[in-house]
């Protein structure tokens, strides 16, 4: 099953099942053109998605969560929903991640703790309620290193980064998760995005920039700090040492830092716009510009980057 991660998954459904409305030149040349395939009205806001193969989980905000299956590309179906009464929740849902090789889903309530859904049974959900872990989560990221095994990364605007550990239980009826470890790591600011590549994670702390760290067998220490314009609002990894972040009235970054090619270590873009989120997918940027929709950007070979509409 191919899995669509991190920060990419709120642009690749816009582009998908969205119309785009930009600030396309019709004059200029090399503009990219994006053609509707299908469009979906879902309860409430639309506030992050998570693809997993033909399936995409949906945080509703005020709606809960929803899953959506998409194998008939032009007629996405949905499957089932919770509202919040289900979820035992008061708050917008603000993020959805789904671990496939555990089949277990992991939602946010706006600045709670991650939510946590068993799906691995095929004909029941079974809510576990909120984690044991960060009480003040912006954003979190769940990695899973065996069946039986996974740890929430998060990003904690009191504390930090934290981790928190889990392991299954099969001895209880209900097969609970229990917490088997964790801690917290100071940084130079409030963390709000999160992001992980293999062993190196990145923090954006607002008008701070961004934290770098590396994760050494389970020892994180912090790696780099970088201050940037604007406020730091999301993170995109495409590697351990290459990022793009979105800075708000900032604009956007590419940051390689540290870098032996010939890119450069820093290069601030779209600083026209108020960017909130980036995708990419083999150099093809799509900004998420608030209120300005969509803005589209090529990282060329050419070592710039280029507004394609």
């Amino acid at each position: 099953m191919t899995v669509i991660n991190n920060s990419m998954k709120h642009l690749i459904l816009l582009l998908i099942i969205a119309s785009v409305f930009s600030c396309m030149e019709p004059d200029t040349e090399d503009l990219w053109t994006l053609n509707k395939l299908a469009h979906v009205e879902t309860e409430g806001y639309c506030r992050d998605v998570f693809i997993s193969g033909d399936s995409v989980f949906v945080a509703a905000g005020q709606a809960g969560i929803q899953l959506w299956d998409i194998s008939t590309i032009s007629a996405p179906t949905q499957v089932w929903e919770m509202t919040l009464s289900d979820l035992g929740v008061s708050k917008e849902i603000m993020q959805v991640e789904y671990e496939a090789s555990i089949k277990q889903l992991f939602a946010l309530e706006s600045n709670e703790r991650p939510i946590h859904i068993d799906l691995s049974q095929s004909d029941s959900i079974r809510l576990h309620g909120q984690l044991n872990t960060s009480e003040k989560t912006k954003e979190f990221r769940v990695i899973a290193t065996a069946i039986d095994t996974f740890t929430v990364y998060a990003a904690d605007n009191d504390d930090g980064l934290k981790w928190n550990k889990f392991g299954y239980d099969p001895l209880t009826f209900d097969g609970i998760w229990n917490l088997t470890g964790g801690a917290e790591i100071p940084c130079a600011g409030l963390p709000n995005g999160i992001d992980i590549y293999e062993d190196e994670i990145v923090l954006t702390i607002d008008q701070l920039g961004i934290e770098a760290f590396h994760n050494q067998n389970g020892q994180i220490t912090s790696s780099y700090h970088i201050d940037l314009d604007g406020n730091a609002r999301s993170v995109t990894m495409i590697n351990g040492g290459e990022f793009y972040v979105a800075c708000e009235e900032g604009g956007a970054y590419r940051l390689n830092p540290g870098s032996s090619s010939q890119w450069a270590s820093e290069t601030q873009f779209a600083e026209d716009q108020y960017v909130t989120h980036i995708a990419e997918n083999d150099h093809q940027l799509v900004l998420s510009c608030a209120s300005n929709g969509l803005a589209l950007y090529e990282a060329s070979l050419d070592l710039t980057i280029k507004e394609r509409g």
